[in-house]
C-alpha cells in the first residue's frame, strides 16, 4: 500500500476571528459517487454548542463543499452531537450516534472528581436524498443503556443493521460490549449480543468498530483498557460466524492502539487502522490476516509519527482530556483507492483530515 494524497476534509477558515473546532468525522460514498461527511463542529472540544454538521466532495475526497448543520433543531437543556453515516441497501442514509446532555455550557462531560458523566442519549437521523437533508434527531434506548456508539453501524447481507458499542461509564467493574440490532432500518433497536466481557467486567471494549467481512461474518475491534489497573492494553479482534448472534474469543491483536477501525479485503484479509497515543505515537495502517495460526501482520504503513500528538496515561479522565487525534475510519471508494480520515490537532486547531490511499 502507499499514500496517494494528504487532504483536509475541514479546518476552520478563519481561525482568528472564531473557533471552530471539528471532531469525531465519518464517511460515506452514495449512488452517483459523491462521498459525505458529517463530524461534529464546536467551539473546543468538548464544548457544549458542538453540532452536527454535513460535507460534501465530488471528486473522491480530495476537495470538500463548505460543512451544512445536520439539522437546525435547538434543545433545551443544550446537547452536544456526535452521529456517523451508514449507506442503506435502499439508498437511504441513517446517521447514529449520541448526545451528552448540557446543563450549563460550563459543565463538564466528565465530573473530575467523581468520574461521573452528563446523562447521554442515543440518537438517529435519516437522509433519503443522498444526504442533503435530514430528519430531526431522535432518541432511541436500548434497555436503557447509554451505549457509546462512536463508530458508524453496518448492514449485513441479509439486510440487518448492527451497532457495536459499550454501554458507557467509567467504573472499575460492570464493563461490556453490546451487538444492537435493527430488522426495520433503524426504526427499533435491540440488544442481540454480548461481543466481549471480560471476567470481572474490569475491561472496556471502547472505540468499537465491526465490518461484515463474508456474508453473515463479523469482526469488532476494539480499545481495550484495563480500568481496575488504570492501563491501555493491546487491541483486541472478536468474531462472529452467525451475523453476531454469538462471538468466539477475543484475539489480543499484540498492536498498542487505542481507536482503532477496520475493513474487509479479499482473500479473508482485513485492513485496519490504528490511533497510537503512546510511544511510538503515529497513525497507521496495517494489513491482517487472521487464520488457523492467529494474527498475521502482512503489511503496515505509518500515515504519520509524532510524539508531539502523545496523549497522557496518568488516569482515564486525563487521557480523555488530553487527545490529539482521533476515531479513524477507512472506506473503500468506488475507483479502488481507499479513504483513511481522523480528527487531529493541527497549528492549535482541531481539524477533520483525510489520506487516500492505494491498497
Amino acid at each position: 500500500m502507499h499514500l496517494l494524497d494528504t487532504v483536509t476534509i475541514y479546518a476552520n477558515p478563519q481561525p482568528l476571528l472564531v473557533s471552530r473546532q471539528a471532531v469525531f468525522p465519518g464517511i460515506v460514498q452514495v449512488p452517483g459517487g459523491d462521498l459525505v461527511a458529517v463530524f461534529s463542529i464546536g467551539q473546543a472540544f468538548d464544548s457544549a454548542d458542538q453540532r452536527a454538521v454535513v460535507s460534501r466532495s465530488g471528486d473522491f475526497g480530495r476537495t470538500w463543499s463548505e460543512p451544512e448543520a445536520l439539522h437546525s433543531t435547538r434543545f433545551d437543556p443544550e446537547e452536544s452531537e456526535s452521529y456517523k453515516p451508514l449507506l442503506l441497501a435502499d439508498g437511504s442514509l441513517l446517521a447514529t450516534g449520541y448526545v451528552f446532555v448540557r446543563p450549563t455550557p460550563l459543565t463538564p462531560i466528565v465530573d473530575p472528581a467523581t468520574l461521573e458523566l452528563l446523562p447521554m442519549r442515543n440518537k438517529i437521523s435519516v437522509s433519503y436524498d443522498a444526504g442533503k437533508s435530514w430528519s430531526i434527531p431522535r432518541e432511541f434506548s436500548v434497555e436503557g443503556a447509554s451505549l457509546e456508539l462512536s463508530g458508524p453501524c453496518i448492514q449485513l447481507a441479509s439486510g440487518r443493521i448492527l451497532g457495536a458499542a459499550a454501554p458507557f461509564h467509567l467504573g472499575k467493574e460492570g464493563h461490556a460490549g453490546w451487538i444492537i440490532a435493527s430488522d426495520d432500518n433503524g426504526v427499533s433497536w435491540r440488544k442481540l449480543s454480548e461481543f466481549y466481557r471480560s471476567p470481572k467486567g474490569e475491561v472496556s471494549p471502547w472505540e468499537c468498530r465491526l465490518c461484515e467481512t463474508a456474508p453473515g461474518e463479523v469482526a469488532v475491534i476494539f480499545w481495550a483498557y484495563d480500568n481496575a489497573r488504570g492501563t491501555n492494553l493491546a487491541n483486541h479482534i472478536v468474531l462472529s460466524r452467525d451475523g453476531g448472534e454469538s462471538f468466539g474469543p477475543a484475539i489480543d491483536t499484540g498492536i498498542r492502539g487505542q481507536a482503532s477501525n477496520l475493513m474487509a479485503l479479499d482473500g479473508g484479509r482485513l485492513l485496519t487502522i490504528h490511533a497510537h497515543r503512546e510511544a511510538p505515537v503515529g497513525l497507521v495502517v496495517r494489513q491482517l490476516a487472521l487464520g488457523r495460526n492467529g494474527l498475521v501482520i502482512e503489511e503496515e504503513f505509518d500515515l504519520f509519527a509524532d510524539d508531539r500528538m502523545g496523549s497522557s496515561s496518568v488516569d482515564i479522565a486525563r487521557q480523555f482530556g488530553s487527545l490529539k487525534f482521533g476515531q479513524p475510519s477507512l472506506l473503500r471508494l468506488s475507483n479502488g483507492e481507499a479513504l483513511a480520515a481522523c480528527w487531529q490537532l493541527e497549528n492549535c486547531q482541531h481539524v477533520i483530515k483525510g489520506y487516500v490511499l492505494a491498497v
